[in-house]
């Protein structure tokens, strides 16, 4: 690397978000891609604002080329949140207006701008004024901008921070290609780790009051990047080791809370009458169901904190010992133990988070209200799975209230991010916290049937590229939709040939293939140049989930090649199929403790959504899924879960702690 363009030296703002670095704090090297990432309010956009000139510092100085700056300066061009672009003007006129202090003459400086949009993918729509254009577009036209009038340095204030998630992908991918091929050096502000892993060279991580940056990441995955890459370990790897980093805290933690408990029962010499299964308390755990409910924990965002401190007060109230681990800021698991003479330890797993609510038109009940009509309480997250996590912390409180002496440990775990990324159970997984595990049962809605399988899952999205043109002309451009429609139908074609695969793997169901989103076009009088799908692949266990992904990949460019179609296919996330071992003492433990409660046989089941069973079973503990509730009301309006079935979970829970660890 050549000698360092940045430097920032003992800064300060009293007034700012920023109020304190030391030293020689940052440097950027000549043509580097450093991001910048901490929590809101550590300095983050005002250290930019202050390198940009924009904003002067209490104490301190940055240094361009071994120059201190004095105020803004062409040698530095910057790109904010927003685009703030001139309404008036077109996106060629706006573009030309940054160029109005270079010595270009009219037609230079025309012929520059029309370059830059170019670059950015904006041929095309030079004439079109921004309310003409989405957000997306518009943030290209202030990166072709502040491109146009060639900076050293290029400061990026969360650029694609109000833009939908696909579109902000396609921008980060616009960004890194610009990037590589135009070299400059770049300070990239964003809340996002797993942004600023994929774009970065460097990532710098700021902690907050005082503002002071804490950790540097050197990202060592290879160029030219591509979406497919943030599913690879060591990109999952690096983003971890910096979620775990922003408040300044170790490797493996970023803050914890032992939540004080109340003393156990003394062990008796004999298990004592009544057992576990009979001390669960039906109605508190109906009441404390309606408290979890109406505890906010929508992902995204993923603000799970008010739901795991009723988790952890709850626990701690039996006795467990309770512990709150943050996973990243205002996210913690929770870890509570009922300890035994040995460690080693069965688990009960659940989650914390939803997905989202929704549109409130479509519920006839109160989403996050908790209500119950007749033996069944609605509310998003009811079924999944809030009532399987309620059962399952009834169940210990139970096995802690009868007091039987426990030669063995249990250990509930109720995690964040399920529903998106599943950073809770691998946090659990990555720290050791799950070590002295043997069992494992994880309370999905399964309606109390046993689920001994779990479907895995392939997410596609995938583009075509044409050209626009007006659709008096429309023959002079590429329609994208119309070749997306040829991809589609090739899909809807393979998804035919699934038909039977799943008798032949013992399952009475088949794999599925589903067609999700689609979307291309601004209108009926423009010819569209983009047309974007997304898709998925559900696996079942006895499939290769990676000939999976291959036949597809190998499907699309075929079409494209015979269509002669310009389009990419990005795989974005995979999840394994599973299937427990044939005799599993682990499933054949929860079909005997299922018989004691309701005096029936289980039926046994293929679980048909991804849970983390699987990456358990991957960590060397097996286990199994269980819980109240239909998998059929998940994530629909108007979720509910029968409170029977609760009660019912919560007791077969209790016979698997007692069995397990008296």
């Amino acid at each position: 690397m050549a000698a360092p363009k940045v430097e920032i030296r003992g800064l300060s703002k009293k007034f700012g978000d920023l109020t304190a670095l030391d030293r020689v704090d940052l440097a950027l090297g000549e043509n580097e891609f450093v991001s910048l990432v901490g929590v809101s309010g550590c300095g983050k956009s005002t250290l930019l604002s202050i390198i940009a000139g924009l904003t002067d510092p209490t104490a301190g100085e940055v240094l361009v080329d071994g120059e201190p700056i004095s105020g803004p300066g062409r040698d530095r061009g910057v790109v904010f949140q927003q685009a703030t672009l001139l309404p008036w003007l077109t996106a060629q006129a706006n573009v030309e207006f940054a160029l109005r202090g270079e010595p270009l003459s009219p037609a230079e400086r025309r012929e520059r701008a029309a370059e830059h949009l170019a670059l950015v993918g904006l041929d095309g729509f030079e004439n079109s004024y921004p309310a003409q254009l989405s957000g997306g577009m518009q943030q290209r036209v202030a990166l072709a901008r502040s491109l146009s009038y060639r900076p050293k340095i290029l400061l990026m204030d969360e650029p694609f921070g109000a833009l939908d998630a696909i579109t902000r992908r396609e921008m980060q991918e616009l960004l890194t290609q610009v990037w590589e091929t135009h070299r400059l050096t770049v300070l990239f502000v964003t809340h996002d780790i797993e942004e600023a892993v994929f774009i970065s060279d460097r990532v710098v991580t700021m902690t907050p009051r005082p503002g002071r940056i804490h950790t540097e990441v050197a990202i060592d995955l290879p160029r030219p990047r591509h979406t497919e890459m943030q599913a690879q370990p060591r990109f999952l790897e690096l983003s971890r080791h910096l979620a775990k980093t922003i408040r300044g805290t170790g490797a493996m933690v970023l803050g914890h809370t032992i939540v004080p408990s109340q003393e156990l029962p003394q062990p008796a010499a004999q298990v004592r009458e009544p057992g576990a299964a009979d001390l669960v308390d039906v109605e508190g755990t109906n009441r404390f169901l309606r408290d979890l409910v109406r505890a906010d924990s929508q992902n995204p965002p993923g603000n799970e904190e008010a739901c795991a401190k009723l988790v952890g007060e709850q626990l701690a109230a039996f006795g467990l010992q309770v512990e709150l681990r943050e996973v990243e800021p205002g996210r913690p698991n929770v870890i509570a133990t009922l300890p035994g003479d040995s460690p080693e330890a069965l688990l009960f797993n659940g989650h914390l988070d939803t997905v989202a609510v929704g549109d409130i038109g479509l519920w006839s009940t109160e989403p996050l209200g908790g209500q119950v009509i007749g033996e069944n309480l609605y509310g998003r997250g009811t079924c999944d799975m809030k009532g399987g996590l309620a059962a399952m912390v009834a169940a210990a409180g139970a096995l802690a209230r009868c007091g039987i002496p426990r030669r063995k440990t249990l250990l509930l775990t109720a995690v964040i991010d399920e529903e998106v990324w599943f950073k809770g159970t691998q946090a659990l997984i990555d720290s050791g916290a799950l070590a002295n595990c043997v069992r494992a049962y994880v309370g999905e809605p399964t309606s109390l049937g046993v689920a001994s399988a779990i479907q895995g899952a392939a997410e596609f999205t995938a583009w075509t590229r044409g050209k626009s043109a007006h659709t008096g002309m429309a023959e002079l451009g590429v329609n994208a939709v119309f070749g997306m429609g040829k991809v589609v139908a090739a899909l809807d074609e393979y998804r035919q040939t699934l038909a039977g695969t799943g008798a032949k793997l013992g399952f009475p169901v088949d794999p599925s293939l589903n067609l999700g989103v689609i979307s291309g076009g601004m209108g009926v009088t423009l010819v569209p140049d983009s047309c974007r799908i997304g898709f998925d692949r559900q696996v079942l266990p006895g499939e290769d989930i990676e000939a999976v992904i291959e036949r597809l990949r190998a499907l699309f460019a075929q079409v494209c090649e015979r269509e002669g179609l310009d389009g990419d296919l990005v795989c974005d996330q995979y999840f394994y199929p599973w299937q427990a071992e044939q005799g599993s003492p682990t499933v054949t433990a929860l079909e005997s403790a299922h018989r004691q409660t309701t005096g029936e046989e289980p039926q046994t089941m293929l679980f048909r959504g991804y849970c983390e069973v699987e990456m358990l079973a991957r960590a060397g503990i097996p286990g199994a899924v269980y819980g109240p509730g239909s998998l059929m009301q998940a994530h629909r309006p108007d979720e509910f879960v029968p409170l029977p079935e609760v009660a019912a979970a919560a007791r077969t829970f209790a016979h698997l702690g007692e069995d397990f660890t008296a």
